[in-house]
């Protein structure tokens, strides 16, 4: 009788103690999730800075990508690469692309994420230096997360603007 007791307060404890258990499970899950999606739109930053086409090939979500910046629209990987980001890194020389302030959700297979960013380039005869906020969406598949989505609208750094990132 005294063994069949003490099992029962075990089975009491394990499912009290389960509940907190799975919360915390989920919650790391979640802040893994968080950080994985962080550092894929980090990578995009880079690779864009670094020109590096190939990485980016990894990173957006081929023909349901859907980028916009300021009015433009690129629908595609392949409209966005050809059409827009790769002539555009070829007049660009001295690249800094800087992502800050990343501000992550997630629910589920659906990451968004908003964002300061910082671009600093010489691009023909002038020096470019603006400053923007953006907004990019993030899917999982399988077990990476890709970008689906970005949004961004810049402008020239004001002196009032903080220190370049």
């Amino acid at each position: 009788m005294r063994s069949c007791r003490r099992n029962l307060v075990l089975v009491a404890i394990s499912l009290l103690g389960g509940a907190p258990l799975a919360a915390q499970a989920s919650r790391l899950s979640a802040t893994d999730d968080a950080s994985r999606v962080a550092s894929v739109l980090r990578a995009v930053f880079d690779a864009q800075e670094q020109g590096n086409l190939a990485a980016l090939d990894t990173l957006y979500a081929g023909d349901s990508l859907i980028i916009i910046e300021g009015t433009g629209v690129n629908r595609g990987w392949a409209d966005y690469r050809d059409h827009h980001l790769a002539p555009e890194l070829r007049e660009m020389k001295n690249l800094a692309y800087r992502p800050a302030d990343l501000e992550v959700h997630v629910a589920g297979n659906i990451a968004w994420v908003s964002f300061r960013y910082s671009l600093h380039a010489n691009l023909n005869d002038r020096a470019v230096d603006s400053v923007g906020r953006g907004t990019a969406i993030l899917e999982r598949q399988a077990t990476r997360w890709v970008v689906r989505h970005v949004q961004t609208a810049g402008r020239a750094r004001r002196v009032s603007d903080p220190p370049a990132i």
